[in-house]
């Protein structure tokens, strides 16, 4: 769990907590030590070990603190009887990382990056990231736009506009309230597609009076003198002037993003196809990829597709494609230099020019189009809030210090049977999707024809690989991560911890059955440390 601790101004998280034969009274430290003291034991901690310091208490004393000296190899300490006031911990600013009720008598200390807590009875580490804050903490982030002029946060939860770099609005403007598209600059206008299409006016959203069917706007892109459109369904032209469709050139199973290279438009498909639309010549063509794929990023002549299996180059001139390595629901990435950066359902991840892979921010479930870089920050959008990371700190200081992460452990390409399963799981979904959907209601009021229950989703869940996250359940619906959340409230449910719930009877279900635990954390989007941890941990 990510959580915030005010009084360092960082994000830190719970690492582990010690305990030893007798209660922890107290701990302190210089910045290099260390102390933890018991009724009758004094102890060094480090790395995880207590070493045992020659200490005979006082009849009358009860807390041990550390002697600062200027060596840094050798410190002093002193007891008191009293709890002294400047060793008081600032109580409001650990509201959020305790595990229980605050306590008088807590103490701290920080080493490094490493922050720990006497707190009833117990020592507990966290580790301190000072690449990185979050805003917007609690909301679903689903797009950030950045230019010279401001900068709009689109979330399940409002849409805020800033205008300056460090400051983060926490006042939505007026005109809706949610966004699962992205916020788009058309000549000189900002649109934001959500559902309907917005146009910003006055300083709040105006819905374009456009007279479609057309549901699940997503993605507005300028070429030459045309303006594109990107809805879940369907690619066309659009005239913003008049309101006006002017073509539909393809209405097909659920796109997810649509990018431009030179005279091509290329679009990403959740049926595992890669559409290649010629501007110049009007005619589509597809290429089988046999996997969805989540998003496109183009750097030059460079191609990398992020897709439900891995991260693909894909060449335009032989229309193949290469797997630069295997990993679950990878839903987008850019480039950082020669690096390439992306978000995926359990983490945000870089994939270095040596095909190392080193994991940035772990057990945190990213959002489609939710990544992007401006002005030497990074914001990776995730159902939890706005990571906001300092690009020259990760590179110069966090990369040196990580050790490779090991993505692929699997040797056997199953690609080709998932995406075969996967395909028909969607045509399905579209079927009764066409079948049953509302026409002309926004999304997060959407009333399913069949009802959602907890127990439904736990039977959709284990039938269907791809509904491993709060985003791909609500789209399995058709609905809104909001309303989602909603409805399960009727059952006295939080939509996280019924997913949780889920994804442990699966791992314990599929342990049984002897599968290996890389296979089971692909199946359920946990790393094999989170699921060794959580769910088989005796």
């Amino acid at each position: 769990m990510m959580l915030c601790l005010q009084s360092l101004a960082q994000d830190t998280v719970f690492v582990k907590s010690y305990s030893l034969p007798e209660k922890i009274a107290n701990i302190d430290g210089d910045g290099r030590n260390l102390i933890v003291r018991t009724d009758n034991h004094l102890y060094k901690f480090n790395s995880g070990r207590f070493d045992e310091l020659k200490f005979t208490p006082k009849d009358n004393d009860r807390f041990t603190w550390i002697s600062k000296t200027d060596n840094q190899e050798i410190f002093g300490t002193f007891s008191t009887l009293q709890f002294p006031e400047s060793h008081q911990v600032d109580h409001k600013s650990l509201l959020n990382i305790l595990p229980g009720y605050d306590q008088y008598n807590m103490t701290q200390a920080t080493i490094g990056n490493l922050y720990y807590l006497a707190y009833n009875g117990l020592l507990l580490e966290y580790r301190i990231h000072k690449f990185y804050r979050i805003q917007h903490r609690g909301k679903s982030i689903r797009h950030i736009y950045n230019d010279d002029k401001m900068r709009v946060v689109a979330t399940y939860s409002g849409i805020f506009i800033d205008t300056v770099g460090e400051v983060f609005t926490n006042k939505p403007i007026p005109g809706t309230y949610f966004s699962s598209g992205e916020c788009n600059k058309i000549n000189g206008q900002y649109y934001l597609n959500s559902d309907p299409i917005y146009r910003l006016m006055d300083n709040q959203w105006v819905r374009l009076p456009i007279d479609t069917d057309i549901q699940h706007f997503k993605k507005l892109l300028k070429i030459g003198q045309q303006t594109y459109f990107q809805s879940s369904h369907a690619i066309g032209i659009i005239n913003l002037n008049n309101n006006a469709f002017k073509k539909v050139i393809t209405h097909t199973s659920a796109f997810h993003d649509m990018e431009n290279m030179g005279n091509l438009l290329l679009l990403g498909n959740t049926n595992g196809k890669l559409y290649i639309y010629d501007l110049n010549k009007k005619k589509l063509e597809s290429v089988q990829m046999g996997s969805a794929i989540y998003d496109i990023t183009i750097k030059g002549e460079q191609i990398i597709l992020s897709c439900n299996d891995g991260l693909y180059e894909f060449n335009l001139k032989t229309k193949k494609s290469v797997l630069l390595f295997r990993h679950k629901h990878i839903i987008q990435s850019i480039f950082i230099g020669n690096n390439i950066l992306f978000a995926s359902f359990e983490g945000l991840f870089l994939y270095n020019q040596n095909k190392e892979v080193f994991q940035i921010i772990e057990n945190v479930e990213f959002n489609k189009r939710a990544l992007s870089v401006w002005n030497e920050r990074i914001f990776a959008g995730s159902t939890e809030g706005l990571y906001v990371i300092n690009l020259p700190q990760l590179i110069n200081e966090v990369l040196p210090s990580l050790e490779p992460a090991i993505i692929d452990d699997g040797k056997e390409d199953y690609s080709m049977i998932i995406a075969l399963g996967f395909t028909i799981l969607v045509i399905l979904g579209s079927i009764l999707f066409i079948r049953y959907r509302n026409q002309g209601i926004p999304e997060n009021y959407k009333a399913p024809k069949t009802e959602i229950t907890p127990e439904r989703i736990r039977e959709d869940m284990i039938k269907n690989e791809h509904l491993i996250s709060v985003e791909s359940i609500a789209e399995h619906y058709q609905i809104s991560r909001v309303h989602l959340n909603r409805l399960l409230k009727k059952h006295d449910k939080n939509t996280l911890d019924l997913i949780k719930e889920i994804k442990k009877e699966i791992v314990l279900d599929l342990k049984s059955k002897q599968v290996p635990i890389e296979k089971i954390s692909q199946r359920v989007g946990y790393t094999t440390k989170y699921i060794k941890q959580h769910f088989l941990k005796k």
